[in-house]
C-alpha cells in the first residue's frame, strides 16, 4: 500500500507541475494582447501587476523587461530581465536576443557619428549612444571600450579612465587597451600611473614594446633618465633596428651626457633615415660636445704648460668637422632654427675659421 500511494502521490505532484506551468495568469494573457496590438503602456500596465501578485513567474517578467525595452527604459528592462533568469532559465535566448539587439543598434549610431566627416562628426552625440549600450548590456566590454575611446576624443581623460576601469573588470588581459590607457596617463602627466599599468602589460606580455616605450617615456618625463635608458635598451633587443627606439635611445644617453653613445645610436638612425631633422640636430651637438670636452682638456694642459700632440688636436678637430657635417645638414632640412647656426659657428671658430664661424653667426642673429 504504501507503494501504491508513493506512486499516486508521485502521479498527482507531476500533473500539479504541469498544470502551474500550463496556468497562465489573466495579466499575462491581456499583456500579451496588448503587446500583438503595439500598446505598450497598457502592457506594462499588465505585467507591472503580474510581477507584484507572482513574483516567481519567469514569463511575467521576461515580458515586462520587454515592454520596457520598447520603450527604451533600459535599467528597468535590465532589472526585470535578470529577475527572470533568477527565477528560471526559459527565456535566456529571448533576453539575449533582445539585448543584442538594441545594443548593436546604439553602438552602429555611435561608430557612424564617429566617423563622420568633417562638420558631420558628432562625438557628443557618440559618447551618449555608447552610454546607452552600456546602460542596454553592462555586460558586454565592448560597449565600455568604444564610450572610452570616444571620450579620449573630447579630451575627457577622467571619463575615459573610468571607462576603461570598467572594461578591464571585464577583459583583464587586454594588453592594446591597457596601452591605450598609458597613454591617456600620458597626456595626464600622470607618470607613475604609466609605469603601473605598463607593468601590468609586461606582466601578460614581457616583450611587449609598446609598454617598454611607455615607462620608458615615463622615466624621462620623472627624470629617472638611467632607467629610461635601461628600458631603451632592454626593448631594442627585442626589435633592434625600431627607428624609434633607437632615437629614443639616443636622446637618453645624450640627456645622460654620454655623448659618444648617442653618437653611434644617432648615426644608426640616420642610415635608416638620413633625412630625420632631429637626429641630424641631435648628432652635431652629441660631436660639438664631444669636441669641447677634448678641448678642455687641451686648454688645461696649456695652463699647465703640458705638451698638447697633434693627434689630440686632430682627434678634437674631427669631432667639429663631424659636428658642422650634420649641423648644415639639419639646417638644410629646416633653415629656421639659429640656435643651430650658432652651433656651427662656435665649431668653425673652433677649427681655427672664424671668418666662418663669424658668417654663421650673423646667420643666427638673422644678420
Amino acid at each position: 500500500m504504501k507503494k501504491y500511494f508513493a506512486l499516486v502521490f508521485a502521479v498527482v505532484a507531476l500533473f500539479s507541475v504541469v498544470f502551474l506551468m500550463s496556468c497562465q495568469t489573466k495579466e499575462v494573457t491581456s499583456a500579451k494582447v496588448y503587446i500583438q496590438q503595439n500598446n505598450w503602456d497598457k502592457a506594462i500596465e499588465q505585467l507591472e501587476q503580474a510581477v507584484t501578485i507572482y513574483p516567481n513567474d519567469a514569463e511575467a517578467h521576461y515580458l515586462l523587461g520587454d515592454a520596457y525595452s520598447n520603450k527604451s527604459m533600459w535599467i528597468k528592462m535590465n532589472e526585470m530581465f535578470n529577475k527572470s533568469l533568477a527565477i528560471a532559465p526559459t527565456f535566456q535566448d529571448k533576453i539575449k536576443y533582445t539585448r543584442d539587439k538594441y545594443w548593436g543598434t546604439v553602438v552602429n549610431q555611435g561608430v557612424a557619428k564617429v566617423n563622420a566627416k568633417d562638420d558631420k562628426r558628432d562625438l557628443e552625440g557618440a559618447s551618449k549612444d555608447f552610454a546607452t549600450a552600456i546602460e542596454i548590456d553592462p555586460t558586454h566590454s565592448e560597449g565600455y571600450k568604444y564610450h572610452a575611446l570616444t571620450l579620449r576624443l573630447l579630451k575627457d581623460f577622467d571619463g575615459a579612465l573610468a571607462s576603461y576601469t570598467k572594461y578591464f573588470e571585464l577583459k583583464p588581459q587586454d594588453i592594446v587597451t591597457l596601452n591605450e590607457m598609458a597613454l591617456i596617463h600620458i597626456e595626464k602627466k600622470e607618470f607613475d600611473k604609466v609605469i603601473e599599468v605598463s607593468k601590468k602589460v609586461l606582466a601578460i606580455d614581457p616583450n611587449n614594446l609598446d609598454a617598454l616605450s611607455n615607462t620608458a617615456n615615463a622615466y624621462i618625463n620623472n627624470g629617472q633618465t638611467e632607467l629610461a635608458q635601461q628600458t631603451y635598451e632592454e626593448a631594442l633587443t627585442k626589435k633592434p633596428n625600431d627607428q624609434d627606439l633607437l632615437f629614443n635611445l639616443a636622446q637618453v644617453y645624450y640627456m645622460n651626457k654620454d655623448f659618444k653613445k648617442s653618437a653611434e645610436v644617432f648615426e644608426q638612425v640616420l642610415a635608416i633615415a638620413p633625412e630625420d631633422y632631429e637626429a641630424n640636430l641631435y648628432l652635431g651637438n652629441a660631436y660639438l660636445n664631444q669636441g669641447d670636452e677634448i678641448h678642455k682638456e687641451l686648454l688645461e694642459k696649456q695652463n699647465n704648460s703640458q705638451t698638447i700632440k697633434d693627434e689630440d688636436i686632430a682627434n678634437r678637430d674631427a669631432f667639429y668637422k663631424k659636428a658642422i657635417t650634420a649641423l648644415e645638414k639639419a639646417v638644410t632640412i629646416k633653415p629656421d632654427n639659429s640656435a643651430v647656426y650658432y652651433n656651427i659657428g662656435v665649431a668653425y671658430v673652433r677649427l681655427g675659421d672664424k671668418d666662418k664661424g663669424q658668417e654663421f653667426f650673423d646667420k643666427a642673429d638673422g644678420k
